[in-house]
């Protein structure tokens, strides 16, 4: 495809509706060009398709899961996105974007935006605060990243630094009713 034909693609599929059919248009194209189209969206666009989730939850995580193939930077920048606290977190299909935010050391921008989370949650739902706890005991157990995590907060200069610390050490050490590995 010419670079003319990939942005004519772009716009065709950025302007999908659904992330499902985002997702089935982008598998149609040879992994390159979609990789292509992908790496260039931009935060906006990247949050309508992982934030507008009336009904399409379990179509956005297997579209999530389908970034990890073609493009780990997308994967991230979308992951980032779809951590939004007045959103809530991404609940669908088997969690893939948690098992691998769990199994793989993830970027500073990550886990910033995984604490980001923690600390600007809206919703205040059990069930978010204790899958953004399997990231943070991932991170602080398996990948050594306590200090990362500890350093951040205190950077923040939040006059609830102690109770925001003590809630991660909580989760860190809590073992969950569920992980996502």
């Amino acid at each position: 495809m010419t670079e003319d034909e990939i942005t004519e693609k772009r716009e065709e599929l950025l302007s999908e509706h659904w992330t499902e059919d985002l997702h089935h248009s982008l598998r149609d194209l040879h992994p390159d060009v979609a990789r292509r189209i992908i790496d260039t969206m931009d935060d906006s666009e990247i949050y309508v398709k992982v934030n507008h989730r009336r009904f399409q939850e379990d179509y956005i995580a297997e579209y999530l899961n389908y970034l990890w193939d073609i493009s780990k930077e997308a994967f991230w920048r979308h992951t980032i996105v779809s951590l939004d606290p007045e959103v809530g977190i991404l609940w669908g299909g088997d969690m893939p974007h948690f098992e691998k935010m769990c199994k793989n050391p993830i970027p500073k921008e990550v886990l910033e935006a995984v604490i980001h989370f923690l600390i600007h949650d809206k919703n205040k739902i059990e069930q978010d605060t204790e899958a953004i706890g399997c990231v943070l005991r991932a991170q602080a157990k398996r990948f050594n990243q306590l200090d990362e995590i500890k350093n951040y907060v205190r950077s923040l200069n939040l006059q609830e630094e102690t109770e925001i610390l003590n809630q991660i050490e909580q989760l860190i050490e809590t073992e969950p009713g569920y992980s996502f590995y």
